[in-house]
């Protein structure tokens, strides 16, 4: 059997989520081998979890990428990106494109294949059907590749490649023997890409997946010759982006706190730079040290090294896509849990959100306060002069000391321009018809930006 491994600041809480329901988890940290004694765990993994580089949620990557999705799709601000990469497909040539110089394939999905016509001129026609593997998905098509890749547990076999190894594996001695195997192993014109598991196998095991990597293809090589139609051969892998708001890394408190003593905000203080006094007070919390007394001396901690008024802070607008906005601004008015920043514009500058430029010396007033669920923005003339008035609906709005973070929606209620209205109302839906948010949080934000216009 093969399992997930789990790393990351989210690792004791997704591993609780896991074996809750009964998934396997393979190769704990030490912090997890002691924070679950009683679990039996596997060697072998076929998935990892691991952190965004910013902390604020996971990439799932592997056999077991949607079920662990599904898990997480009971909590309604759960954001997702999903990439599919090395479906394999029998497709068919639509149009060879010379402007573009792009050969156009027919995949049966909504949006074309893409192969760069210059390796393929001479030898394709339109019409013709075409073995074509899925490298990534982009805006408006799909980008394709004529080298296969034949995933195995413990490597990528590679048409047209070379043999290469984890970056992880240092030990010449490994490197040695694997580049053996491979070159004992493999076709002309192939290499292998081994993953850092390949190291814990014996010669015999790994020469065997080469083989039976090379027996699907032939299988799938005949499968391609006797079909007519456009599908799908082979699935690839999937690698899931889960973003985590302010309200999901509380209920990733809540599983981690049936595990082991967890400080209150645990998650949200790890992604604000304070991981070792939270480690600190853990410990204490395990002494038996007054619990609310710790919550209450972290809390007066973090607000002595938060930004004052008139300090730089810095706004982090995650979108829904995946692309994160980042601006900056003087804190002009402070309370315990609201801020006001000011951010000077550009000259000619789009207004995120409306559909207006800046002016020179126009300035943006923007209001967050903690678990709100859009951020107020007054775009004023560099006379003071109020020109404009929106509201960017967002999932709950996370301050930390010295950023504040939230996943902007994509929906906008607007009023400039002498009228009041609301922007992409289309679009969320759409988010939400694609599996990237829940129509839930789809229904529940347009329910309160039609509140917002109302002025109520």
């Amino acid at each position: 059997m093969t399992g997930i491994k789990v790393r990351g600041i989210y690792s004791s809480a997704i591993t609780r989520m896991l074996t809750k329901n009964k998934l396997e988890v393979s190769e704990p940290s030490d912090n997890i081998k002691n924070s679950f004694p009683k679990i039996k765990f596997l060697d072998k993994y076929d998935t990892t979890i691991h952190d965004f580089a910013d902390k604020s949620g996971i990439v799932i990557k592997g056999e077991q990428t949607e079920k662990i999705k599904k898990l997480l799709e009971k909590y309604d601000n759960a954001i997702f990106q999903i990439e599919n990469s090395g479906d394999l497909y029998l497709g068919k040539i639509m149009k060879l494109d010379p402007d573009t110089k792009n050969i156009h394939v027919d995949l049966g999905l909504k949006k074309i294949g893409m192969l760069p016509l210059k390796d393929y001129w001479g030898f394709v026609k339109e019409g013709e059907k075409i073995l074509v593997q899925l490298k990534n998905e982009q805006k408006d098509h799909m980008v394709l590749s004529t080298k296969i890749h034949l995933f195995g547990e413990d490597m990528v076999l590679i048409q047209k490649g070379f043999t290469k190894i984890s970056s992880s594996v240092n030990d010449k001695e490994s490197i040695e023997r694997l580049t053996r195997i491979a070159e004992e192993n493999c076709m002309e014109g192939w290499g292998v890409l081994y993953k850092s598991s390949a190291c814990d196998k014996k010669d015999a095991e790994l020469s065997k997946q080469i083989k039976d990597l090379y027996k699907d293809y032939d299988k799938l090589k005949a499968e391609f010759e006797k079909g007519k139609e456009i599908k799908v051969l082979r699935k690839g892998m999937m690698t899931c982006y889960a973003r985590f708001d302010k309200s999901l890394k509380e209920e990733m408190d809540k599983l981690r706190s049936e595990v082991k003593p967890t400080l209150k905000n645990h998650h949200s203080l790890k992604t604000d730079s304070f991981s070792n006094i939270v480690d600190f007070s853990e410990n204490l919390l395990k002494e038996k040290i007054n619990e609310e007394k710790i919550n209450k001396t972290m809390k007066n901690f973090v607000e002595s090294k938060s930004a004052k008024e008139e300090d730089l802070y810095i706004i982090n607008e995650h979108k829904v896509t995946g692309i994160t906005n980042f601006s900056k601004g003087k804190i002009i008015e402070k309370s315990n849990d609201s801020l006001k920043i000011k951010k000077f514009l550009r000259n000619g500058s789009i207004i995120p959100g409306i559909n207006m430029s800046s002016e020179k010396g126009d300035y943006l007033i923007t209001a967050l306060k903690e678990n709100e669920l859009y951020s107020k923005n007054e775009l004023y003339s560099a006379n003071d002069e109020k020109k404009a008035e929106y509201y960017l609906i967002t999932t709950p709005i996370e301050i930390h000391s010295r950023k504040a973070e939230m996943v902007c929606l994509d929906l906008t209620i607007s009023f400039a321009n002498d009228k009041k209205e609301i922007i992409n109302e289309e679009l969320i839906q759409n988010h939400a018809n694609q599996g990237l948010i829940s129509k839930k949080l789809a229904a529940e934000s347009i329910k309160l930006a039609k509140k917002l216009l109302k002025g109520e």
